[in-house]
């Protein structure tokens, strides 16, 4: 534990990171409500980085595991009673299952990355279909959750929510950092680098494919049903649709793949820049914030293609901030 907390760029990077979770209390007014939705993101991106950045597999369904982790706490509490917060292991199971099919259908049959690709969205367009057009789903309508209170994992005030995506992204955060240096991590970046080459050696590809795409999967629900409690609403386009996974992968590619703290940065920086584009322009320039993000996107793609994180790695070589390009400098 302590080389986990000592490794990383130092203890520094740690202790910012919780002094800015702390932060939006001191600010207060509307602070935390941004607070909230950037601290979501990083939770989100850091569970995408692991599948997409560290195995290097691009995954673009991660809006079904999202809507797993959102739609079945949320049927179970309506059919059943059941709290979500028990639900929520439901939901988590069910994405885990249906990552690890995914991945077995892909890998088994060694598709490469593109088509891996192609076959995710295509899963993540079937579930939205689904999801839109089954009454038992609410279609189009969406389902609104039973009221509750914390027992039923809903909150009187955007304070408390954000105190529990905090945890759930520093939780995350000690994961994703313990995966990065443990043997796992380095087989996972030694198939994202060269994958016959792992293969030759004895890293049993399959395995280690379908594990990436489980803790992600498992990780991404559990996001699903925080969200869907503090709307208090569940409908296709904001669990299921291709927005939300295409800010996903633009944070984490902004921040930068395959690294422990680019998830971190990448919203850390476009949240809430996007929430202010968002409230200063939104009548006059509706999408301007998505204007703005695929501008930086290509910037930061032409002047640090390795992010954030590999950008500031060179301007400050000693904090160490890991950033990898091949297994050897992982």
């Amino acid at each position: 534990m302590t080389a986990l907390f000592s490794g990383y760029g130092g203890p520094l990077p740690w202790i910012a990171f919780v002094v800015i979770a702390l932060a939006p209390f001191a600010l207060g007014g509307g602070s935390i409500s941004i607070a909230l939705l950037t601290m979501l993101f990083i939770y989100l991106c850091i569970a995408w980085n692991i599948v997409g950045g560290t195995a290097g597999q691009f995954c673009i369904g991660h809006s079904l595991f999202l809507a797993a982790g959102a739609y079945t706490p949320t049927l179970l509490s309506i059919h059943f009673g059941l709290s979500p917060w028990i639900g929520m292991f439901a939901g988590a199971a069910v994405a885990v299952i249906i990552g690890v099919f995914i991945a077995w259908l892909s890998f088994r049959y060694a598709l490469p990355p593109l088509s891996f690709a192609l076959v995710t969205i295509a899963f993540a367009m079937l579930g939205y279909l689904a999801l839109s057009s089954i009454d038992f789903f609410g279609a189009s309508r969406g389902l609104t959750l039973p009221r509750g209170g914390p027992a039923s994992y809903q909150f009187r005030s955007d304070g408390t929510y954000y105190v529990v995506i905090a945890v759930h992204a520093l939780a995350a955060l000690v994961l994703s950092a313990w995966l990065y240096g443990s043997k796992i991590g380095l087989y996972l970046r030694a198939l994202r680098d060269n994958e016959r080459a792992a293969h030759a050696i004895g890293v049993p590809v399959l395995k280690y494919k379908m594990m990436a795409m489980a803790i992600s999967a498992g990780l991404t629900a559990l996001g699903g049903t925080f969200y869907a409690q503090y709307l208090q609403f569940v409908e296709p386009h904001t669990f299921a649709g291709i927005t939300i996974v295409i800010e996903i992968i633009l944070f984490t590619v902004v921040g930068g793949t395959g690294t422990v703290w680019g998830p971190v940065l990448g919203p850390l920086v476009l949240v809430p820049a996007g929430e202010w584009l968002r409230h200063t322009f939104g009548d006059a320039l509706p999408g301007v914030h998505l204007l703005i993000y695929g501008l930086l996107l290509v910037t930061v793609i032409r002047i640090a293609p390795d992010g954030l994180v590999g950008a500031l790695s060179r301007r400050w070589p000693k904090a160490e901030l890991p950033r990898t390009t091949s297994t050897e400098s992982a």
